[in-house]
Order: C-alpha cells, then structure tokens, then sequence
C-alpha cells in the first residue's frame, strides 16, 4: 500500500525510518560518526485543562537533533511538508528563538542531506545553510 505522501516506510538493522531519505541522513550520520538523537519527541505545548477537560499536549518529533561544537541543530528530513508540520515546526522556531546555538533545518533531497552534513563534518559554514523553505 503507497503512503499518503508517497514516502516508503523502511527498516535497517531493526530500526524504523518513515522515509527512504531519513535511513539515508541516519546510515551518513552514523558512517561519518557524527552523534544525534534520532526521532526525539518535544513538547510544544504543555498539557492543560480547559472548560473541565484536559487537552493533550502538543508534540512533534524532530527527525535528528545533532549536539556540534555548542550548537543544538533539530535536523529533519522531509521531501514533503504538510500544513500540520509547518505549524510545528514554527512553533519550534518560537520556543529556541531566545536560546542562543540552536537552529532548525529541514533536508528535502539525499543532495541536501549529503552536503549539509558533509559541511557539519568539516564545520563549514552550516550556521548559513538553510533549507531552501523558510516558514
């Protein structure tokens, strides 16, 4: 069965990737042994109750995020963006806008990925590489 947004879900080595470009961004960060977190779940919005019911918190889950030289990059890898996502991923923007060292990029191509973190790995100049989306 084709996926709603045409990515194919796959497993490498028992672990699952939602698309066929996170397992690639996943096996160059791990190839070039560049430490991350891989698919961590941050709260946007904190669980609270309204009108006597409780709302359930608000999440997304950030593909990679990547510790590197005092700089936090939430790293994510999406060929195509929905509405919901572009909504989240501001929010994210909004939480880190006062936290210096933090960034927020979006990958849409094995290109992409490949000279992001090439460029990481080398530490040229990633603090100017933004993804070609600009919510």
């Amino acid at each position: 069965m084709k996926s709603k947004y045409g990515n194919r879900k796959k497993i490498i080595n028992g672990v699952k990737f939602d698309s066929e470009l996170e397992a690639y961004c996943y096996n160059m960060l791990n190839i070039l042994k560049i430490d991350f977190e891989f698919q961590k779940t941050i709260v946007l919005i904190e669980k609270f109750r309204f009108e006597g019911k409780t709302i359930r918190e608000t999440t997304a889950i950030v593909d990679f995020v990547i510790n590197n030289n005092g700089q936090t990059i939430y790293l994510d890898t999406k060929g195509f963006a929905t509405e919901v996502s572009k909504i989240k991923y501001k929010m994210l923007k909004y939480q880190l806008k006062d936290i210096e060292n933090n960034r927020v990029v979006w990958l849409h191509s094995k290109k992409e990925v490949t000279d992001f973190i090439n460029n990481l790995k080398t530490n040229q100049n990633v603090n100017n590489q933004q993804s070609s989306i600009a919510w």
